[in-house]
C-alpha cells in the first residue's frame, strides 16, 4: 500500500492504482479501469459543526438526508448512498470533520458493482486526517 496525501487528510491506496488530480478532485482509477473513486474535499477557515456542514452540502447537492444512512470511514463521519445512475452504478459518501467536508464517490458498471466492494471499504475506511 501507498499513501496518498492531500493538505489536509491521507488515505493508503494499492501500489497499482492511478492517482490523477485537477484543482478540485482527485480521481483514483482501479488498475484494470473497471471503476473511479473521486474525492472532493471542500476547506472551511474555521472550525465548524460538522453535522451542519454536512447539511448544508447535501442541500446544496440536493441530497435528501432520510435517504441516506449514516457511516464512518476513517477519521470522518458521514452519510452514505448507492444507486443506479444511467449506465453507472454510484456509491456515495458525503463526510466531515472539524474543517473539510469531503464528496467520495465511486462509479463502476452495474455489472462490476460488487467487484471491488470490499477493497473499495478498506481504501475508504484508511481516511484520515492530518494532524
Amino acid at each position: 500500500m501507498r499513501e496518498l496525501e492531500t493538505d489536509w487528510w491521507f488515505l493508503s491506496l494499492p501500489e497499482d492504482w492511478l492517482v490523477d488530480q485537477d484543482d478540485d478532485s482527485i480521481v483514483i482509477t482501479d488498475p484494470d479501469e473497471v471503476g473511479v473513486i473521486t474525492l472532493t474535499s471542500l476547506i472551511t477557515e474555521s472550525e465548524r459543526d460538522i453535522e451542519a456542514g454536512l447539511g448544508e452540502l447535501m442541500e446544496t447537492l440536493g441530497v435528501e438526508k432520510s435517504q441516506l444512512e449514516a457511516t464512518v470511514l476513517g477519521d470522518f463521519d458521514g452519510y452514505y448512498q448507492e444507486f443506479q445512475d444511467g449506465d453507472d452504478w454510484v456509491r456515495e459518501w458525503y463526510l466531515g470533520s472539524e474543517h473539510c467536508l469531503l464528496l467520495v464517490s465511486y462509479d463502476c458498471d452495474p455489472e462490476n458493482k460488487m467487484m471491488d466492494r470490499e477493497l473499495i471499504d478498506d481504501i475508504l475506511d484508511t481516511l484520515s486526517l492530518k494532524g
